[in-house]
């Protein structure tokens, strides 16, 4: 159950939680309830979460070092929970605020919707009421999250004839007018561009209005997001890289948010009747489903003043869970990269590089709303907890936060990004013009911190990120990394997992390198220093958007050091800047660069790293400065890959060594492999993750085969075909490695069960194609990353094999069409791969037949392209 840890974690927390007083006289405990009502806080009669902390300040002021202890249980927060200096507790004795037991307790910034009535029998859609003033960009369904009514383009009829303008579109396609006319009220609908603002960017904006016309029906967009996607300046000479307009001719890629696109699984909230709409999926029971409405953004702020830090205090073993982010259902998300958009004039953040100038600091752009927000602090921890079904940014650590501890906690299923470090408008604390915005834009509270002086204490500073497992974020906001780090030093990200995402795992210094470059490495300095990416598992991103990487990096990443002639002391300037090391990263999606320095970069260490079975190049970028070194690593792609322009400074590319796309421990060295991930006091925190093969090497000389299995556990079961389970020695968190013996060698690894089926990749000698195409290095999710593919009717590819069952895998997508398959030269079937929707690496076509030896004919018959990507079958046994 996500969310509970295991007794082995729970020990794991209790020892390195351990809180060891050393400015406070004996120990009190406190205890919560959700229905407390004790004035003393104690275990016979708990209280509340405020009566608690009313308590807590009081013995913390009379020398008691205190725990409050929160019994199981929701709760169910009617406001933000805050946390100011007067619940600091002292160095060495912070307040910690913990689960009796780790995963029991839920803070809710929701309420559960009941009195479900069914409403439209025929697509199973329930509805219920909900509380007037109602408003959520959010559901979340048995503790996750739920998509919201939606439908791509094609579904819908939008395909061509949009002409745009400067206020929207007018439409002629007739299916397209037909649908958006049919709207009535257009309140609330909102258009989704993915890849249309750059193909890292997912941008999305509402309409204001569609009226009927005779020959064209006119949309009108919400104006600062249609701006901030369509009119934003044209690139400065200065700035590298390119950050593109859409053109105002595009068609959307999808819709959302209205009740007639409602379809299994997903909800929509009517605000003006104070109704939540819901289609039930097959097999669910309304009654059993728990049906989550956000009501609250904030769910919590630690924040202090710069002058009065909060400090000293500790979190463990709490959920943080159900809250929401309603600033784009306002101004939209004009994305400019990495979930940072425009919510001002469409020059917003271009400061003096443009005419006329934007908003300073160059690239102060709009960042997720994070819904645990930490700033003006010193020594706030988060161990073991779990941030999960939150509609913003997980946890958001900025304004001179210093000393915080992000460790041992499990973030998923976020809307933004797990976790933000810095802000956008900090890039230069120092620099007094900026101090207004800093706190306009880096606080939970800009009064709160109005007499705040601002110098080097706003930085962030000396956070460590350690231990956690951080997956499933960007529901919503599909550029969101794992980690966003903006501007801070002596950071570290160290020993995390990091999968399933839609884009880059980790990101630093994003925007700001764009003003940076070659010809002036000087220009747009930042404060980052000393910080550190390493011995972090970074798998499976890149999913759904392009142009990203495992860790991407921009602009700089070093305060510059300076010899006593005024020349620039590289080695000592190197030493202030980021270090990557030990990161293992494998099996992407979209990915240009694994490790990827581009706008701007430089001081930048790429050292003893592996990528693996990845797309695209292991380690490059688009217009960095240089200062580039790149020493030690293992890398099946290919280093120093520069396609816009090179950096022109220095670069120093020594030791690697070029290992095969799947490596096995033959060829990457095991003391890299195992240190990568979590470490081992932590391996527990594994167990979170849903038990999912991940990665299989090729099959050493020795029989070795290396595996990276999400969830893996000492109980973790592999075959190899049909056989009894493999010896699985674990090699760190998620590696292991098995011995595949000679008679097993080509059969399916698996876990959990047998599985009997053998995959042929359309590549062997098994396959011949007459009239076919291959396309490799494709990163769309193809077996071995390659298909063969036809446009011409009539081509023929066949497929000889021993056994007794066959599969074909191929794409169904919307440019396909019929294929013929007959086997033995028996009669022909036909299948129709023309859909919709994109599904790759698919079996379309199966047939059982006698044990021997077969021949599978498949013939194209229309549509654009027919593909095929290899085939699988069940040997003889």
């Amino acid at each position: 159950m996500a969310g509970v840890l295991t007794a082995s974690f729970l020990l794991t927390v209790g020892l390195l939680g351990a809180a060891t007083p050393a400015s406070a006289s004996s120990g009190k405990e406190l205890f919560v309830s959700v229905n407390g009502k004790g004035r003393g806080c104690t275990a016979a009669a708990p209280c509340t979460l405020k009566d608690a902390q009313l308590r807590a300040r009081t013995l913390v002021s009379a020398g008691k070092s205190v725990t409050v202890t929160i019994l199981s249980g929701r709760y169910d927060l009617e406001r933000t929970l805050e946390f100011s200096a007067a619940d600091s507790g002292v160095k060495g004795a912070p307040v910690v605020w913990r689960a009796k037991r780790p995963g029991s307790v839920v803070f809710s910034g929701g309420t559960r919707v009941t009195g479900w009535s069914l409403s439209d029998a025929e697509r199973g859609v329930w509805v219920a009421d909900v509380p007037e003033g109602s408003a959520t960009r959010q559901v979340y369904v048995d503790g996750a999250w739920a998509p919201i009514a939606q439908a791509s383009a094609a579904e819908i009829g939008f395909t061509n004839g949009w002409r745009g303008s400067s206020t929207g579109y007018s439409v002629t396609e007739s299916k397209a007018r037909a649908w958006l006319e049919s709207l009535g009220s257009a309140a609330g609908v909102e258009f989704v561009y993915s890849g249309k603002t750059g193909p890292w960017t997912q941008s999305r904006c509402l309409v204001d209005s569609v009226v009927a016309g005779e020959t064209a029906t006119t949309v009108t967009m919400r104006p600062v997001c249609w701006d901030g996607m369509t009119k934003r300046p044209d690139r400065a000479a200065i700035e590298s890289g390119g950050l593109p307009n859409m053109s105002t001719s595009t068609v959307p890629t999808s819709v959302e948010n209205h009740p007639s696109l409602l379809s299994s699984g997903e909800w929509y909230l009517d605000k003006a009747a104070h109704k939540l709409y819901y289609a039930l999926p097959d097999g669910q029971d309304i009654e059993d489903a728990d049906i989550t409405l956000p009501h609250l953004e904030r769910l919590m702020t630690v924040a202090g003043t710069l002058s009065r830090p909060v400090h000293d205090i500790r979190f463990e073993g709490i959920q943080f869970s159900y809250a929401t982010w309603l600033s784009p259902s306002h101004t939209g998300f004009a994305e400019v990269q990495s979930n940072l958009h425009i919510t001002g004039a469409p020059n917003q953040g271009k400061c003096t590089v443009t005419s006329p100038a934007g908003t300073c600091p160059y690239g102060a752009l709009t960042q997720p709303f994070g819904n645990i927000d930490v700033s003006a602090s010193r020594n706030i921890a988060f161990v073991g907890n779990t941030f999960r079904a939150l509609g913003g940014a997980g946890l958001s650590i900025r304004y001179g936060a210093q000393r915080t501890l992000v460790e041992g906690n499990h973030i998923t299923d976020t809307s933004s990004t797990g976790i933000y470090l810095g802000c956008t408008f900090d890039p230069q604390p120092l620099d007094a013009s900026t101090h207004q915005g800093i706190k306009d834009n880096c606080t939970p509270d800009p009064d709160a911190v109005a007499k705040d002086v601002i110098g080097n204490n706003e930085i962030v500073r000396n956070t460590r990120v350690a231990n956690n497992v951080i997956h499933t974020v960007g529901r919503d906001y599909k550029a969101a990394p794992g980690v966003t780090v903006l501007f801070g030093q002596d950071l570290d990200l160290v020993h995390n997992e990091i999968f399933d995402t839609p884009y880059t795992a980790i990101t630093g210094g994003i925007v700001q390198g764009h003003a940076t470059d070659a010809r002036a490495p000087e220009r747009n300095q930042n404060v980052n220093a000393r910080n550190e990416i390493s011995y972090n598992l970074l798998y499976n991103y890149m999913q759904d958007l392009h142009d990203g990487g495992a860790i991407y990096l921009e602009g700089h990443q070093a305060q510059y050091v300076y010899s006593p002639d005024g020349s620039l002391d590289i080695d000592a300037t190197l030493e202030n800047g980021m270090l990557a090391t030990g990161n293992v990263a494998f099996s992407d999606g979209h990915a240009n660069f694994t490790y990827y320095d581009d706008a701007g970069a430089q001081f930048i260490r790429w050292q003893g790293n592996v990528a693996m079975n990845t797309v695209g190049a292991s380690q490059g970028g688009c217009s960095p400065a240089g200062y580039l070194w790149t020493t030690g690593n293992y890398f099946a792609g290919q280093i120093g890959s520069y396609p816009c322009s090179p950096p022109a400074l220095a670069l120093t590319v020594e030791g690697n060594t070029v290992i095969p796309e799947r490596p096995s421990l033959a060829d990457v060295p095991k003391r890299i492999i195992s240190k990568a991930g979590l470490e081992p006091a932590w391996a527990e925190l594994s167990a979170v993750a849903q038990e999912r093969l991940r990665f299989v090497s090729d099959r050493a000389v020795d029989g070795r085969v290396l595996l990276a299995v999400s969830g893996l556990s000492d109980t973790t079961q592999v075959y190899a075909g049909a056989a009894e389970p493999l010896d699985v020695r674990r090699v760190g968190t998620t590696f292991a490695e098995v011995i595949v013996p000679d008679e097993l060698e080509g059969r399916t690894i698996s876990l959990g069960e047998p599985d009997p089926w053998v995959r042929v990749n359309e590549t062997h000698p098994s396959v011949t194609a007459s009239g076919w195409n291959l396309s490799s290095n494709r990163s769309e999710g193809d077996y071995q990353g390659d298909v063969l593919y036809t446009t011409t009717n009539g081509a023929t590819a066949t497929i000889t094999f021993t056994g007794t069952t066959v599969r074909i895998h191929s794409e169904r997508n919307i440019d396909q069409g019929l294929v013929e398959f007959s086997v033995d030269g028996g009669p022909a079937v036909t299948v129709d791969t023309a859909t919709p929707t994109r599904f790759v690496n698919v079996p379309v076509f199966e047939a059982d037949l006698p044990p021997g030896t077969h021949t599978v004919t498949m013939t194209k018959r229309s549509g654009q392209y027919a593909l095929l990507d290899g085939y699988s079958y069940i040997p003889i046994p």
